[in-house]
């Protein structure tokens, strides 16, 4: 619905800008859905760029095959060059556990404080670029029992809008 098209729409441009800024070059889009995450990669390929799609829902030795390609691109104390085209990573919540991600910028969906930690830990993993940027999108219907995280999520939305207030 319009909902999903504007969550898709605003994470796609969020993490654009992103990819944008000098020295990013690998920028993750963390959602908590299949679907939102099909619908990222597509509006992502079809602007061209070099995207990747990350999600549970694959075959283990799809998903080992797939790994396995991605990784050198992607994991922490990899080379690094300015010259490397952006890298765009769609996942669900999968990119949470195991590979040792590393990204300049991260753009995820509003999720529940624990998996928001466990995304934002692949952001600088080692600290080498010392200022990344991120951003949290909540989708458009604050759901007070969110079919993946429960009332998780709105409760960990209203604590980082109080905190925002609060640095204002």
């Amino acid at each position: 619905g319009p909902a999903e098209a504007d969550l898709v729409k605003t994470l796609v441009e969020r993490a654009t800008t992103l990819a944008s800024q000098p020295g990013v070059t690998r920028v993750a889009v963390v959602v908590n859905r299949v679907a939102t995450a099909r619908r990222c990669f597509a509006q992502l390929s079809a602007a061209g760029s070099d995207v990747a799609l990350v999600t549970g829902r694959v075959r283990a030795a799809d998903r080992d095959a797939q790994l396995a390609e991605l990784l050198p691109r992607v994991e922490a104390g990899r080379m690094r060059s300015p010259g490397d085209r952006p890298l765009f990573v769609v996942a669900t919540q999968t990119i949470e556990v195991g590979a040792d991600f590393d990204f300049d910028a991260l753009v995820s969906e509003c999720a529940s404080l624990s998996a928001l930690r466990q995304r934002f830990g692949r952001l600088d993993r080692l600290g080498w670029r010392g200022d990344s940027a991120g951003a949290i999108v909540l989708r458009a219907a604050k759901d007070p029992d969110d079919p993946v995280y429960g009332p998780a999520l709105a409760e960990t939305w209203d604590w980082l809008q109080a905190c925002s207030r609060e640095s204002g």
